[in-house]
């Protein structure tokens, strides 16, 4: 496991500069963020990074595989040694792959909480022809999530990272069913770590977002990290709820967060094989997550027809999906099910 100093609470942003001290870090290092994010917390983060060395500034305004890549070649020829990225997700990964190219240490300061990617072993980063490709890399070797900070943030993106974590539910279950078909490999302790995530929302004692629920989310989103670097894939965190969400970016002309996707399509599959979803709408509801898919902007037919080219979005990825009947009139009954129930 890459990660060696992981510091979550409230204040934390304030403790950059030790926490790059503490990993030794000097010399140039280069600042990765957005312009918005960096006018909010830049004069803060700045001084701290100037006690401990140079620092080389880079705004970020798009999250491009080739960007990444010469993020990476610019570090190697300035023999920057350390990379520091603030932002959301994307500005994220972008830092994160640019340190896995360069072989350089990486400190993530996340400014949200919307899904699992900021602390996993994979970056999403766009091709040349616009389409998303997901990315193994290494997990960030230093991570700071300050929850007083990621309160002020918009709470759509607090509630996204719920429904992402709340995915784990489908995607053990989509797991179990591959192994017990002969179609994957179970890694025990990935497994652990994963439902580890889920159990630590599932139980939490806080019925509202709050600084110390999103002390809980936070924990949560970094085990379900440390489960993907476990199993060396996203397979602990991901089954057929984003194999649909995977099709929704494709083909729906409204694009939702992805925590309220993969929470949308948690429910969904849930009633297709005929489990209950009870507790996932439960939980949902009381963080009030609206997964509603005509609110989403998600049609009946643009539902029907996602659910049913899924198992297209990646091929070695076997799900309840590949043996559940998906014709189109119950497809359609599910749909409108979820329209009363959600």
């Amino acid at each position: 496991m890459n990660t060696n100093v992981l510091k979550i609470g409230s204040g934390k942003i304030s403790e950059v500069q030790s926490t790059l001290e503490k990993s030794s870090i000097s010399g140039k290092i280069l600042y990765v963020a957005d312009p918005y994010v960096d006018s909010l917390y830049g004069a803060v983060i700045r001084p701290q990074m100037e006690a401990v060395g140079q620092i080389i500034e880079q705004r970020v305004d798009n999250n491009a595989i080739s960007y990444a890549m010469d993020l990476a070649e610019c570090v190697i020829s300035a023999d920057v040694s350390c990379i520091v990225t603030m932002g959301g997700g994307k500005t994220l990964d972008i830092g994160k792959y640019a340190a896995f190219v360069s072989k350089r240490p990486f400190l993530s300061i996340p400014t949200s909480m919307s899904h699992d990617g900021i602390v996993s072993p994979i970056a999403v980063l766009k091709r040349k022809d616009g389409k998303t490709r997901s990315l193994g890399c290494a997990m960030p070797s230093m991570m700071i999530m300050d929850t007083e900070l990621i309160a002020s943030c918009p709470s759509q993106l607090i509630k996204a990272g719920i429904g992402d974590t709340i995915s784990n539910y489908m995607a053990l279950k989509d797991w179990d069913f591959a192994v017990a078909r002969g179609k994957d490999e179970m890694n025990g302790y990935a497994y652990m770590m994963a439902r580890t995530a889920l159990d630590a929302i599932l139980k939490t004692q806080y019925d509202h977002i709050c600084p110390e629920f999103l002390g809980v989310l936070a924990n949560s989103l970094v085990m379900s990290g440390i489960a993907m670097d476990y199993a060396g894939s996203s397979r602990p965190v991901s089954g057929s709820e984003h194999l649909f969400s995977h099709a929704l970016d494709y083909f729906c002309e409204k694009q939702n967060l992805h925590g309220l996707n993969v929470a949308l399509g948690t429910v969904a599959v849930l009633k297709m094989i005929g489990e209950d979803p009870t507790e996932v709408v439960d939980y949902l509801r009381k963080f009030e997550v609206d997964v509603h898919p005509e609110r989403m902007g998600i049609s009946e037919d643009t539902f029907v027809y996602c659910m049913q080219h899924a198992t297209e979005m990646r091929k070695n990825r076997y799900t309840y999906l590949h043996e559940t009947d998906l014709n189109e009139k119950k497809l359609r009954g599910i749909y409108r099910e979820l329209l009363e129930e959600l």
